[in-house]
């Protein structure tokens, strides 16, 4: 029997859909000589048909190579490589075909470009995955160089040092990174819990060289002398920062005289003191100072001797004591921001028309302060921003301090528990065009008489718009606070409630309402409630906390 009867029949029986038995005659055509390409195509197509792809690839390379100039064998690899997934060859076997392919026969052109298409597809949707992968998988920071990505664990430790424990717990590379890098540990915070050994363990990463360094007050005095034992080897030259309670700071102002090195002192630029008897013996070592920021409690008159050696203060906030305010705000004319709380102001021996101009001055905030006047009579703030007042007692005082500086500039005023009046709040709105936040809480009988002025709806009012950039308003604990008077504010303020302007322009002159705080105000109809949620960005509303329901029961 001659190769063309077996294949022959191998072609009649393929076309019957009898492929094994094609198969086989295929098989014994092969076997009895015939070389043509015609056969090994003929039995790819049954392999391919009986899902052997393999097989059928490897009579497709057949064909290729016994008929080069022939576009079957191309097309073929290209489909069968389609189905194997291996879509980069496909396309290279589709381009080969494409090229064999007379420019007439516009039907198998088609065929293999709608082939192209979709190995096209399948590769984008198999890199697409891929991707996806490497993203859930991949390790990128792993990539980088050590350097850069200790100066990103430098960024985070910079906005707040206590990262640094959740960083070196992340996993072992992030942890040997951060250990192995000092200048991620140099804010060190001594608390109660084990702090020695919490000193030694800061001190060994940073490698002695602590910037930052703050004691908290519960510390047991029985630590303080392993504390500062471990301390003694501290790179001290390296400290810019020290925040401890009176009895340590002088221990360790005992510490650095033992050392010959009290010269610390005055190269700091922040320094946080409480209750430090016997400060008067460290002033010497305050000459030409280098701090930036003080906060002192406890004050006392002996303290009255840093004002001639400290004067590149820019934060100082003092709480609790006596002080004569004059001499420490003469000597420190760059401050921009003063904090004072619970402080009795001593009369000054001069008479007191002396006043300072603190141009620089941007944050004041007086917290229970005796005889305020003593202190407002001498500052004069033309480029104050922000405004704190709380439990001041004299109204008369916050309005002849509100005359004398004008306010201009300021843009937050927040004002609690104080025994002022309407009179005295509205004087200060009016003169503060740019104010975006306001705060009154905790006061009786002026809250609804306030807001009547700032909306322009009081009948006596003939002033101007007031407050345009007003933005957000607490009025919690105005327990006389009315609802129609909060509606006012917000409803003014909305855009499409403003009036046009003269020549038809689009209104919007005064800013909207982006926060509204009226907590433990009970006269705020509950009705109301949902029309201010929707009008304005940020809202609360709490008539009473939890533990205040309990003891009304």
């Amino acid at each position: 029997m001659s190769w063309k009867a077996s294949f022959q029949q191998g072609v009649s029986n393929f076309r019957r859909n009898k492929h094994s038995e094609a198969l086989v005659l295929f098989d014994e055509a092969i076997l009895l000589g015939c070389d043509s390409f015609i056969v090994y195509d003929s039995r790819a197509a049954v392999h391919e048909k009986l899902g052997n792809n393999k097989a059928a690839l490897l009579d497709a390379k057949k064909v290729v190579d016994t008929a080069p100039d022939r576009w079957q064998g191309y097309a073929r690899s290209a489909r069968l490589f389609h189905a194997l997934n291996k879509d980069e060859a496909a396309i290279k076997m589709i381009d080969l075909a494409l090229e064999r392919i007379k420019s007439d026969d516009t039907q198998r052109h088609q065929e293999l470009n709608a082939l192209k298409s979709q190995a096209t597809n399948a590769l984008k949707a198999a890199d697409e995955r891929r991707r996806a992968r490497i993203a859930k998988t991949a390790y990128h920071i792993g990539k980088l160089p050590v350097e850069i990505f200790a100066e990103i664990l430098g960024l985070v430790v910079a906005t707040d040092h206590a990262q640094i424990l959740k960083l070196s717990h992340v996993c072992k590379h992030w942890r040997g990174i951060a250990i192995k890098t000092p200048s991620l540990w140099q804010t060190l915070v001594v608390s109660k819990n084990r702090p020695t050994r919490k000193v030694r363990l800061w001190m060994e990463r940073a490698q002695t060289r602590i910037s930052d360094l703050s004691f908290h007050h519960n510390i047991s005095e029985m630590d303080w002398p392993s504390i500062l034992s471990e301390l003694s080897s501290l790179s001290w030259c390296g400290l810019r920062s020290l925040a401890a309670p009176g009895s340590l700071f002088s221990r360790l102002y005992d510490l650095l005289h033992q050392l010959s090195k009290t010269e610390v002192i005055s190269r700091l630029e922040h320094l946080d003191v409480t209750g430090c008897p016997g400060f008067e013996r460290f002033l010497p070592d305050f000459e030409a100072s280098h701090l930036d920021t003080l906060k002192v409690a406890n004050f006392t008159p002996s303290m009255g001797g840093l004002w001639s050696r400290v004067r590149q203060l820019r934060t100082m906030t003092v709480e609790a004591g006596w002080i004569e305010i004059l001499p420490a705000l003469t000597a420190n004319q760059s401050l921009e921001n003063l904090v004072l709380s619970n402080l009795v102001s001593i009369p000054m021996e001069s008479g007191g028309d002396d006043c300072v101009e603190l141009s620089d001055l941007q944050c004041l905030k007086l917290f229970s302060i005796a005889s305020v006047s003593m202190i407002t009579h001498v500052i004069v703030a033309p480029n104050l921003q922000v405004l704190h007042l709380f439990s001041i007692s004299h109204s008369s005082d916050v309005l002849e301090f509100a005359h004398a500086n004008s306010l201009r500039a300021l843009r937050e005023l927040r004002i609690g528990s104080c025994t002022t009046t309407a009179r005295s709040l509205n004087v200060i709105i009016t003169g503060a065009p740019l104010l975006e936040t306001l705060q009154i809480s905790g006061i009786q009988g002026i809250v609804n008489e306030v807001l009547d002025f700032i909306c322009g709806t009081h009948p006596n009012d003939q002033h101007q718009d007031v407050c345009t950039s007003l933005r957000h308003v607490d009025l919690s604990s105005c327990g006389d606070l009315l609802t129609r008077n909060a509606y006012s504010l917000v409803k003014t303020r909305l855009r499409t409630d403003q009036p046009a302007t003269e020549d038809g322009g689009q209104p919007g002159c005064r800013a909207e309402i982006e926060s509204l705080r009226l907590d433990g105000c009970p006269l705020i109809e509950a009705e109301m409630l949902p029309w201010f949620r929707g009008k304005v960005k940020v809202f609360s509303c709490v008539y009473m906390t939890k533990k205040e329901g309990k003891q009304r029961r």
